[in-house]
């Protein structure tokens, strides 16, 4: 990306490196740039995604704006996080993250905007495109209730199905049912799950997020080679607490890096974005 100059420290010590599905039609960055912040990790599956067995239960609507901040019994609030609200699984209710109200990521910083979309898109709408792909991409990238396998595939299309593009439906659908457990627009395994097998596991509690701190940079904002999609590409810095499971002991922090990327192009309906395409790669750690 234009920002990027090479991998980050973090990246390069040890730890697990899981790439999720990675797609073409975001392309590498803007015009004349290199990707990326993201490690150097294993190939991608070549089927994507993993179908649970879990039973879910009702659960919160998606939102792509940011929400309320919770009461302070949230370990969330507590550590600045936003939440977007209670999340009911058959594993448990838990706070679903998403960056808090005052979080810088919200607002574009001119420098990280390629200037060619401003020929396409107001300012505006840049502005509108970006705040979906970032909810979308904490609520749903870091902290959806498919990651740990809470709910079933098909339920999380039935919420969330209408916000992919025609055209990618049939594609996203497919990797949320095929069998890998790590490819799909919505990682299904838990971040640890490849390394530590099942030696942690989520803590569900209705006042309690599972992830407790998230810092967040915009790195670049662009048109996608299909010359109709913004891009959005973040960096991530986050820490989830998490109990021990069978096997080994352990620690109760893991540490996820991650370089999240997400193209939305215009819907039908007034402020509506529709994903048209996703790139992520996360590292664990445990803490």
């Amino acid at each position: 990306m234009g920002t990027s100059t090479g991998l980050r420290p973090a990246f390069a010590a040890a730890g697990l490196a899981l790439l999720v599905t990675v797609l073409s039609g975001c392309g590498n960055g803007p015009a004349g740039t290199e990707t990326s912040k993201a490690p150097a990790s294993a190939p991608p599956s070549a089927s994507p995604s993993f179908k649970s067995t879990e039973k879910a239960s009702p659960k919160a609507k998606p939102s792509p704006t940011p929400t309320t901040t919770p009461a302070p019994t949230s370990s969330a609030s507590q550590r600045g996080l936003g939440v977007k609200g209670n999340v009911e699984t058959a594993q448990g209710t838990y706070l679903q993250v998403s960056p808090a109200e005052d979080d810088p990521a919200w607002t574009l910083d001119p420098a990280v905007v390629e200037p060619n979309l401003l020929s396409l898109y107001s300012q505006e709408q840049i502005e509108e495109a970006h705040r979906s792909n970032l909810a979308f991409m904490v609520e749903e990238g870091l902290d959806s209730p498919l990651n740990g396998g809470a709910w079933m595939p098909e339920e999380w299309w039935a919420e969330n199905g209408e916000r992919i593009a025609p055209e990618l439906q049939g594609m996203a659908r497919q990797s949320l049912s095929d069998g890998s457990p790590f490819g799909g627009i919505v990682m299904q395994s838990t971040f640890h799950q490849e390394r530590y097998g099942d030696s942690y596991r989520y803590i569900y509690e209705s006042d309690r997020s599972r992830f407790t701190k998230l810092d967040i940079e915009v790195v670049d904002v662009w048109l996608a080679e299909d010359n109709k999609s913004i891009v959005t590409e973040i960096y991530v810095a986050a820490e989830m607490e998490v109990a021990p499971g069978a096997g080994e002991p352990g620690t109760d922090t893991q540490i996820i890096e991650a370089s999240m990327t997400l193209c939305s192009r215009p819907g039908q309906g007034a402020g509506e974005w529709l994903i048209t395409d996703w790139r992520n790669k996360f590292q664990v750690t445990a803490g």
